[in-house]
């Protein structure tokens, strides 16, 4: 009985915290496909958008925006590996990361200062 109410009580957690993200597919010109997440909780707002190649692996370039529509990080992709200059922009610095083949080259942290 106890394990009857532990599973009645997981699948109610489970479903009033689900909720559906709406996401848009549109095929480009050259086998890409882009991708294009929203918030689950407003689908109107932009989450993150991208590409994926022809056998469904993450490609070329990928952005996250806040709720505001601001850009958080952008992404390079590569046939679903890692590849290039990755940003993640925060209100107070930039961090950049440097990838090659999935493997952290290099991190670099920059102040933001406002005038």
């Amino acid at each position: 009985m106890k394990t009857f109410i532990n599973i009645v009580v997981m699948l109610f957690c489970i479903t009033a915290f689900s909720q559906e993200q709406k996401i848009t597919y549109q095929k480009m010109k050259n086998d890409l496909v882009k991708a294009t997440y929203y918030f689950a909780d407003n689908s109107a707002i932009v989450e993150r958008e991208g590409y994926f190649n022809k056998e469904g692996k993450l490609h070329d370039t990928w952005i996250s925006y806040d709720l505001q529509g601001n850009k958080t990080a952008i992404a390079t992709y590569n046939n679903g590996v890692k590849e290039g200059v990755w940003t993640y922009i925060k209100t107070d610095k930039i961090t950049v990361v440097t990838y090659n083949e999935n493997k952290i080259i290099n991190v670099e942290e920059k102040a933001l200062v406002v005038n």
